[in-house]
């Protein structure tokens, strides 16, 4: 029985030798990684405001909970490894902290509760500039959200309005972040700026209006900064052809707003643009399209675009006028 009783001993030993290994695998896995604070923004701000923080290891495994200054955060979401975004409650002041199952992280600096801070909603632009109601617009800038979401539900942009600022926009239901919205032009809207707000309905404070106004019905030129922006021309050639050129107010050895752009000829009809063509410019910006020949009012578009990260504005040509 001696071999027998080793035996069953040797067989005893490796089984609690792998329990135990299981144990501390499900209590510790083997891949978690502790969390890391690098920076945060705004700095500071009041209840209701999104701070976006980033760093390293938010999600192996996922952050569980979040705190300013000791107060818990109860609306956080965790976007990737390296950001999560969290309202403020209350008056949180203070150290931010994460943590996972495997450690906590502190902020290097402390977030400051303060109203309106650094916090306040800024447009920076919008696109389109103009439209009738049901038309979808972009709103690009910072701290555009009201509410951070969690992790099973969306993020909540800003309230937008348009002129007259008596109906709030419906969202258009992308997704939004800080630093961009999409809403729906509600009906009755004329010209005027865009107004965006998140924590209060205060200019200065957690509102703010566009520096530019949107217009109803869009308008003929392009509304957007000279740096970005890129222009097209449009000429008339009996038969009927059109033709023009794309070019960029950036260097001109940046090909990547003029290249292979989608081009659309359009002709006045009852009072609104109608495309009677499209065409893509080759590599150096040229176009050249053949069209039904009819009299009227022609203008070409150029859309917005976005390479490598920098924006090629939408460019409308000087509107040309073709008789028989």
């Amino acid at each position: 029985m001696a071999p027998f009783k080793r035996y069953l001993g040797l067989r005893v030993a490796a089984v609690a030798s792998v329990v135990s290994l299981l144990v501390l695998g499900l209590q510790t896995p083997a891949s978690a990684a502790s969390p890391t604070i690098s920076s945060f923004s705004p700095t500071s701000g009041p209840a209701g405001c999104v701070v976006v923080i980033t760093g390293t290891d938010f999600d192996n495994p996922d952050v569980t909970s979040v705190d300013i200054g000791g107060t818990p955060v109860s609306e956080f979401k965790v976007v990737s490894g390296n950001e999560i975004w969290a309202t403020v409650a209350g008056d949180a002041s203070g150290t931010i902290h994460v943590a996972n199952a495997s450690a906590t992280a502190s902020s290097p600096t402390d977030f400051t509760n303060a109203n309106p801070g650094g916090c306040s909603p800024i447009i920076t632009y919008f696109t389109q500039c103009g439209g009738f109601a049901g038309s979808i617009v972009m709103i690009i800038g910072t701290n555009l959200l009201k509410s951070s979401g969690m992790t099973t539900t969306a993020a909540v942009g800003g309230d937008v309005r348009f002129a007259p600022y008596t109906a709030t926009a419906t969202h258009a239901g992308t997704l939004e972040t800080p630093t961009r919205l999409t809403v729906l032009v509600p009906p009755g809207t004329i010209d005027g700026p865009i107004r965006v707000s998140t924590f209060n309905d205060v200019l200065g404070e957690g509102a703010d209006l566009s520096d530019t106004s949107f217009l109803v019905p869009p308008p003929e030129v392009d509304c957007f900064p000279l740096d970005h922006a890129r222009s097209i021309t449009l000429s008339l050639r009996r038969h009927l052809v059109a033709q023009g050129r794309v070019s960029s107010t950036e260097d001109p050895a940046f090909t990547d707003c003029v290249a292979t752009v989608p081009v659309k000829i359009q002709r006045r009809v009852s009072g609104r643009w109608r495309t009677v063509g499209r065409i893509t410019t080759t590599d150096t910006g040229v176009y050249k399209k053949r069209i039904k020949d009819r009299p009227g009012k022609y203008r070409s578009v150029a859309p917005p675009i976005s390479q490598f990260n920098d924006l090629c504005f939408r460019a409308v040509s000087s509107v040309r006028k073709y008789k028989l």
